[in-house]
């Protein structure tokens, strides 16, 4: 489906919508989207988010990730390349990724706040499935995220 962000925007003035700062920027090779959310929290380690990916069919879902801004890259080219086997659309993460000219051309969509080479090898806590904030603004499990060119709208219903 060919949605535009901009025109839900216009059609659904009555319902709350969420609107991602534009300091996200997508690195991924997919540009245009929509899905349900899944939720995952981090405290650096990307183990937890690796194994999801790697593991379960994604059913064309979002993963929105908060890694709290650490100066980490969690998603690189690996993780995008068990992303698009496993039909998951698109990773939101407030955090850093890595091997972008990798990752600008495997077709899922990457929103992240910028790049960083260096990742975490220890393993630490995460948690799944529940409420994350960031940037003013609140996800949860079955929201739902639409993007492209223009930004990222987030709604608790569906829109189309």
């Amino acid at each position: 489906m060919n949605i535009h962000t901009a025109d839900l925007c216009d059609e659904n003035q009555d319902k709350k919508l969420q609107i991602l700062s534009p300091k996200f920027k997508n690195y991924g090779g997919l540009k245009r989207f929509y899905g349900q959310i899944e939720t995952v929290k981090l405290d650096k380690s990307n183990f937890r988010l690796l194994e999801m990916l790697r593991d379960e069919d994604g059913e064309g879902r979002i993963v929105v990730v908060d890694n709290a801004q650490e100066f980490f890259g969690v998603v690189g080219d690996k993780l995008m390349a068990f992303a698009a086997k496993n039909n998951w659309q698109a990773i939101i993460l407030n955090g850093y990724v890595r091997d972008t000219d990798e990752t600008k051309n495997i077709n899922v969509g990457l929103f992240a706040i910028g790049t960083c080479p260096l990742r975490n090898f220890d393993k630490t806590e995460s948690s799944r499935g529940e409420e994350i904030s960031f940037e003013g603004l609140t996800f949860n499990r079955g929201d739902y995220i639409y993007a492209d060119n223009d930004g990222i709208v987030i709604s608790k219903e569906k829109l189309v």
